[in-house]
């Protein structure tokens, strides 16, 4: 009898404790940019007056967490797949995450160079770093090539395990200062502490890392859901986010805490830069009165980044599998596209690892990154609202929601002055530039572009009006950091969607030589980009048979993109340092003007219900054939002229 009530309880306890583990991935992932990114630099700069950012900051996080993991316990969907029913165009929001995701991977080849930089202190002299991050990732690769969720969640509670043991020790050096962390809890603003508090909101818990919870729950879960299931659940899950953002806040303070002792008896003015290799050295300073203090301090530093790593690459790779297997028909399965996803993921840490350098790889993509989720605040207010009453959240958890979302959102557009400086600026050109391409839909010239009846002088037209508005894109440029920020690639690529390469690449042509004629280092980068982003669109176009949707759209623009930001400085200068800062200073802004443009263009052509037709015979023309209903021109005499036509 004794021995079956142990047993009973030993099942009920496993059963209670099914859940526990994703949490500790979540973590331990979010860790890798709070724990010593952030964490450090704000103890050396403000000591504890900012542990009022990282209480609120958690709070909104938790509840954020809470409504992705309802809705994965109650549907059996991962929140990827509750994105794709956001109204709007199919999957853009699935779609917009996975081009943040793979940029985000630049940030991971900082991070694990950061990890290098631990080893490099550890045994000074023995290796370069950049080849210990190599040998990292390499490291990673082999341990999630079998797709194995359970030996993931075992490497990373061992490393978890560690990390408290470690840091604990450390700490034994020196007291807890009980009061200063108590008074940084009142709110208060430091002076100069405005961009750190933003950075410190981005940072703490993780941001887009925590939809990878969903992931993880989903794979415990085994896709089970309902509601005697979420009933039975739901208070573990908790349990188990509960755990997860507690060893978040510990891991921040404590690191935090390094911080502070590091420069406790140094004057260090707010907002003063401090690199990663001074506030290391500070550190160690401190805990060389600890036995074996400086060895656990760079040894855990290190497993930090690691356990970062692994799990955001196994959580984004999960994701991205599952949603292009759910939504797309592939010959692939699930397994051999994590592996594809891992490959793609490893060769973009790794070309960041040679050519980056830690900090501005990290901070490049923070900032879209941080309007992301500000924005997937109001996404999973939505969707939970269409939950059954049985497990949509509460008031109080609304309330959370909507107000930290908006506090999010408005911090991220304010951070670093990026939004005012460059994005309205940008918009502006947008909208100015979008307006005489809607008018153009409208005429008759478009009309003969969309039914191949273009001649001489309709083509020379076509170039003309797309050449004005490259011009006009280039002219209303933004300058920042020694480049001009503009939406010039808009032009020739719509040229060249809607009427071929050689079309895209005259109209290129005379943005190009506009923006040559300007001077500057990158005059002529930016000119042979402006004429290689038509030939591009155009090609892709042909190749496509034309039958274009957002996706394709913005996978051509990122081709046109990469292709003026890397291969045309690379064949021109051969200075990878000079490719890696001219993507870090302008590329996305870059990137995501020119794409809005072409977007927007793809969108005209949908509302109109066209379909883009290519025909194999011809390499330079395009022609629209309407979507499920027969849609009718008119001429000027007001004859109606059919868009039917046999492939």
């Amino acid at each position: 009898m004794a021995f079956n009530f142990k047993l009973r309880s030993f099942r009920n306890l496993s059963d209670k404790l099914r859940f526990i583990g994703p949490g500790i991935l979540l973590a331990i992932a979010a860790a890798g940019e709070s724990g010593i990114s952030e964490a450090l630099e704000i103890g050396a700069h403000y000591h504890f007056e900012l542990i009022w950012v990282i209480i609120l900051t958690l709070i909104f996080k938790f509840a954020f967490t809470n409504g992705i993991a309802r809705y994965t316990l109650s549907t059996g969907e991962t929140i990827f797949e509750g994105l794709t029913k956001i109204p709007g165009p199919k999957n853009w929001t699935v779609v917009f995450i996975t081009l943040i995701f793979l940029l985000e991977m630049f940030a991971y080849g900082g991070m694990l160079l950061f990890g290098a930089i631990f080893i490099d202190y550890y045994l000074p002299g023995v290796y370069f770093e950049r080849l210990i991050a190599l040998i990292t990732l390499a490291v990673i690769l082999f341990l999630l090539w079998k797709n194995s969720y359970e030996r993931i969640e075992i490497i990373v509670v061992a490393i978890a395990i560690c990390l408290f043991v470690g840091i604990g020790y450390c700490l034994l050096g020196f007291n807890l200062p009980i009061e200063s962390i108590a008074a940084g809890v009142i709110p208060k603003v430091p002076p100069g502490s405005v961009l750190s508090i933003m950075a410190l909101m981005g940072a703490i818990g993780s941001g887009l890392n925590l939809l990878l919870y969903t992931v993880w729950l989903h794979e415990k879960s085994h896709g089970e859901c309902g509601p005697d299931f979420f009933k039975k659940y739901i208070r573990y899950v908790n349990l188990d986010l509960l755990l997860a953002f507690f060893l978040v806040s510990v891991i921040t303070i404590l690191f935090m805490t390094l911080g502070v002792s590091g420069f406790v008896v140094s004057f260090i003015g707010h907002g003063e830069e401090l690199s990663l290799d001074a506030i290391i050295v500070q550190v160690l300073y401190v805990l060389s009165n600890v036995p074996f203090g400086n060895a656990f301090f760079l040894i855990f530093g290190y497993l930090i980044m690691f356990g970062a790593a692994i799990t955001g690459i196994d959580g984004r790779a999960r994701a991205i599998s599952s949603v292009l297997k759910s939504s797309y028909s592939t010959k692939f399965s699930e397994m051999q596209l994590y592996r594809i996803l891992i490959l793609i993921f490893a060769g973009i840490i790794a070309s960041a690892v040679i050519f980056g350098e830690p900090s501005a790889l990290i901070h490049s993509v923070s900032a879209i990154a941080s309007i992301m989720f500000a924005l997937l605040g109001f996404m999973v207010i939505y969707l939970d609202l269409k939950l059954p009453d049985y497990s949509r959240g509460n008031r109080v958890w609304l309330l959370i929601m909507v107000l930290g979302s908006s506090a999010f959102l408005f911090m991220a557009l304010m951070m670093e002055g990026t939004f005012i400086i460059v994005g309205l600026p940008l918009i502006e050109s947008l909208v100015l530039l979008i307006i005489p391409v809607y008018i153009f839909t409208k005429t008759e010239l478009f009309r003969k572009c969309i039914t191949r009846r273009l001649e001489i002088a309709d083509f020379i037209w076509v170039i003309l009006i797309f050449a004005a508005i490259s011009v006009y894109g280039a002219f209303r440029g933004i300058p920042t950091e020694g480049i001009v920020i503009n939406a010039g690639h808009v032009g020739p690529m719509i040229a060249g969607i809607i009427c071929g390469p050689a079309a895209g690449a005259l109209t290129g042509l005379a943005g190009g030589v506009y923006i040559f004629e300007t001077g500057g280092s990158t005059a002529l980068i930016f000119a042979i980009g402006t004429i290689a982003s038509g030939i591009i669109t155009g090609y892709f176009t042909y190749y496509w048979r034309g039958n274009l949707t957002y996706s394709k759209g913005a996978l051509m623009v990122i081709a046109a993109e990469l292709f003026c930001y890397v291969a045309v400085p690379l064949i021109l200068l051969k200075d990878t340092a000079f490719v890696a800062d001219l993507l870090r200073r302008s590329f996305l802004p870059m990137l995501i003007a020119n794409m809005t443009g072409v977007l927007i263009f793809i969108y005209f052509l949908k509302e109109g219900k066209y379909c883009i037709i290519h025909k194999q015979k011809s390499r330079n023309n395009i022609k629209f054939r309407p979507g499920k209903k027969d849609v009718s021109l008119s001429d000027d005499k007001g004859k109606k002229e059919s868009q039917q036509e046999r492939l």
